[in-house]
Order: C-alpha cells, then structure tokens, then sequence
C-alpha cells in the first residue's frame, strides 16, 4: 500500500496542488483501499487522461483565440466563423470522449464495494451546493 501511494503521488505529480496535503489520487486510492495493482492502473489511467486531454484544450483555446479574432474583424466571414466553432466543438466532443473512457476504466477496475464508496461520493458532491448554502446562511459550521 504504502509503494502504491508512492507511485501515485509520482505518476500524479501535476495534480498536487499544496505539499501540506495528500494528493487527491492519494486520498482517493486510500478512502478506496486500492491494492497496488489497482492503485498502479489508477495512475496510468490518469496519465492517459492528462496525456489526450491536456493537448486537446490546449488547441481548444487556440482555436477560440481564433474564433474570438474572426469575430473581431470589421467584417467577419461567415464561413471562418462557422468552421471555428465546428472545430471547437470536435475538439471540446474530443475531452467529453478522453473523461468518459477514463471514467468507464475506471469503474471497470474497482470491486463492488468501491463501486458503492464512490456512488457514496457522488452522491455527497450533490449536497454541496446546499451545505454551501446552510453554513452561508450560519445554519451549519462551514466545512474545514
């Protein structure tokens, strides 16, 4: 386990945000209690993730930097415009398809009590606009 968290904090290294936490895949493996062999497929599927999305919204905003140039001219041709968002649009189709493979591997490898932990944790992301709202509204403590 311990190897397992090692290897993921590696292979995760661009999603830690701050040293005084856990890095999320870190803290997702061990809420799951991944083996090692899952915790290692966890990291390659989140390398494949960064690996086709990161390009992917990189040329994303090159192509809306463009669209925002096209419509910024005096007269903007119609038909400029229109292949700009057609082309954002297969790129954004593109991410939409990269998440949901990682998401589909993802639930492919965990058993069926992880399955029920991470519906568990679905389901309470739903409640954070309203927990957000009760602690703003001083009906709870706000979460730390």
């Amino acid at each position: 386990m311990k190897r397992m968290l090692i290897v993921l904090t590696i292979a995760c290294a661009p999603f830690i945000a701050c040293a005084q936490e856990p890095p999320a895949p870190a803290i997702v493996a061990g809420f799951l209690g991944f083996t090692d062999a899952q915790g290692a497929r966890f990291g390659q599927l989140l390398g494949a993730l960064q690996a086709s999305v990161g390009p992917l919204q990189q040329e994303t905003m090159v192509q809306q930097k463009a669209l925002e140039s096209a419509l910024s001219a005096d007269q903007p041709d119609p038909a400029s415009v229109g292949k700009l968002v057609l082309q954002i649009r297969a790129l954004q189709k593109q991410v939409g398809q990269a998440f949901q493979a990682y998401h589909e591997g993802f639930l492919a490898m965990l058993t069926q009590d992880q399955k029920e932990k991470t519906q568990a944790v679905v389901g309470a992301a739903q409640l954070l606009p309203a927990v957000k709202a009760f602690a703003e509204v001083h009906l709870i403590e706000p979460p730390q």
